[in-house]
């Protein structure tokens, strides 16, 4: 419990710094107006902003008694999914920290409230809330794909991105400006939380995750996620990333294989010669054929890379940049 000092200074600190909440909500009728309140007391000067991604059950009539005039938002995306919706939230909002978390009450506004506070004093381009590192997502999440699902993209993603992570597929996120601002969302899901990691290591932005509990539903509620559908997109949008971002790391595996079967049947027709004579002309085309595609693939990947590689430092320095004046603005207000 707060006491009146602390709590003053808080309402003060908020009024100072600016906070968006940005809160996706897909059919959460039952659990919208919940989240709104208790973000609501924790972030008592943030403005919120809910978005509508076409519920069918009421859901922007059971949020708006709880949202506040002239401070808070209901927005309507049509397009559906996570990533659309996100999008829109973040255009319509203008703040020095963004909150990112979802409408079903999972994530408890106390957590968020301890993460922001984090953001404050390490002034990080990124925390994300790690539902894992506690044990209670485990606990919490009755299927069994869910889990195992997350700790197997983890793992992939991690290894993508070629930086460790632990929950990649988190839903609460304290996000500065510097990093909402280098963001181009092109994810339509799901993959949004992936595309946010690959993005960080891209920038090569400073990530911390947070233990925090991950709490059951409201009764009533139920996730969106599809194990296997979602699962699939998710890992496909961060191979094509992989791509995107690492070409040289992608084409390298395209040329490995190439030579190796270049190298395969090179052999078979070396040493069918040597045994009979014959000049095993098809083989000795498709080997040819496979060690042409491998080089190749490599040329391909290292010139996207020297092409990507002053993209990038113009991007990190712009990140940077923005950064700095961020910094110099939250200094101005906390010392």
């Amino acid at each position: 419990m707060q006491d009146a000092a602390t709590l003053e200074r808080d309402t003060a600190l908020h009024r100072s710094v600016r906070v968006a909440i940005v809160i996706p909500a897909y059919n959460e009728a039952v659990a919208i107006g919940q989240t709104i309140a208790d973000y609501a007391a924790a972030f008592p000067e943030a403005s919120i902003v809910v978005i509508d991604n076409n519920s069918r059950d009421g859901t922007s009539a059971a949020a708006a008694p709880f949202l506040r005039p002239g401070r808070d938002f209901l927005l309507s995306e049509p397009r559906q999914g996570k990533g659309f919706a996100i999008k829109r939230g973040l255009s319509r909002a203008m703040a020095d920290i963004f909150i990112m978390t979802d409408g079903d009450a999972t994530y408890p506004a106390a957590d968020a409230r301890r993460l922001f506070d984090h953001m404050l004093a390490s002034r990080a381009d990124m925390i994300v809330g790690d539902r894992r590192a506690g044990g209670t997502y485990m606990s919490q999440n009755e299927r069994f794909g869910h889990s195992f699902g997350n700790a197997m993209l983890t793992t992939v993603i991690s290894g993508l991105a070629g930086q460790k992570f632990n929950d990649v597929l988190s839903g609460l996120r304290i996000m500065s400006l510097p990093f909402v601002e280098a963001l181009d969302i092109r994810s339509e899901g799901f993959q949004l939380e992936t595309e946010l990691n690959i993005v960080a290591a891209h920038l090569r932005a400073d990530v911390i995750e947070v233990p925090v509990d991950y709490v059951a539903r409201p009764a009533g509620s139920q996730s969106k996620l599809s194990t296997f559908r979602d699962g699939f997109r998710i890992l496909t949008f961060a191979l094509l990333n992989w791509i995107a971002f690492l070409p040289l790391q992608f084409f390298s595996v395209v040329a490995c294989i190439g030579w190796c079967i270049a190298a395969a049947l090179g052999y078979r027709v070396i040493a069918g010669f040597l045994e009979s004579g014959w000049p095993y002309s098809t083989t000795a085309v498709a080997a040819a054929s496979a060690a042409i595609v491998g080089t190749l693939s490599w040329f391909s990947g290292l010139t996207l890379k020297v092409q990507g590689r002053a993209s990038r430092r113009r991007e990190t320095a712009d990140f940077l940049r923005r950064k700095r004046e961020w910094n110099e603005r939250l200094d101005d207000i906390l010392l």
